[in-house]
């Protein structure tokens, strides 16, 4: 489940803080890093590949839907991640979103609040909204509410994000996307 939690996080993120550069003003946020503190809620079962849930057997996804139903009543418990905004964030909102299943669209945007709907029509059909409001270039707060998938097990997520600007240098953060893609370079030689 944490993936899904840390996908959702840094989809809320990302595009509450780098989307805008497409809009005919952007949000008015200060470049570098940036400390993130996020609450997750979810109900309801993930869109899992039919090729998946086909090797699982009744009793095992009987007992997924039941440890998702329990892990939905929990209350869940704030994660906090350091994010690392540069320019190219802004230049190129939606680089790796937008995908020909998923659509992500600026509704409206001021300097100081943005929202985003997500429409995606693939195998897995879904909608969601992002809502940031940036009080402050080095404060934001934003929600995010998203589902996938239709009928009564249909997956829901529900944030909300804190973000502050913590400065300008980005440190080992700045450099951690980078070096994920040097590794997978290297590995593959």
């Amino acid at each position: 489940m944490n993936i899904l939690k840390t996908t959702a996080i840094a989809a809320l993120t990302l595009t509450a803080l780098s989307v805008g550069a497409a809009a005919p003003e952007r949000l008015n946020v200060k470049l570098g890093l940036w400390e993130m503190t996020s609450i997750m809620r979810f109900s309801g079962v993930p869109p899992l590949p039919k090729d998946v849930l086909d090797k699982m057997t009744p009793q095992a996804r009987a007992k997924m839907i039941a440890d998702l139903k329990a892990a939905s009543q929990e209350e869940p418990e704030p994660e906090t991640s350091s994010e690392c905004i540069t320019q190219d964030d802004l230049d190129k909102p939606f680089q790796s979103a937008n995908s020909d299943d998923c659509k992500q669209t600026i509704v409206r945007t001021t300097r100081t609040s943005q929202e985003i709907r997500m429409v995606c029509t693939g195998k897995t059909s879904g909608s969601g909204t992002f809502k940031v409001n940036t009080p402050t270039p080095e404060t934001m707060n934003g929600t995010l509410d998203l589902k996938a998938g239709d009928g009564p097990d249909a997956f829901v997520i529900k944030g909300t994000i804190k973000g502050r600007w913590l400065g300008a240098d980005c440190g080992d953060e700045e450099d951690s996307d980078d070096n994920a893609d040097d590794d997978e370079d290297n590995a593959e030689q």
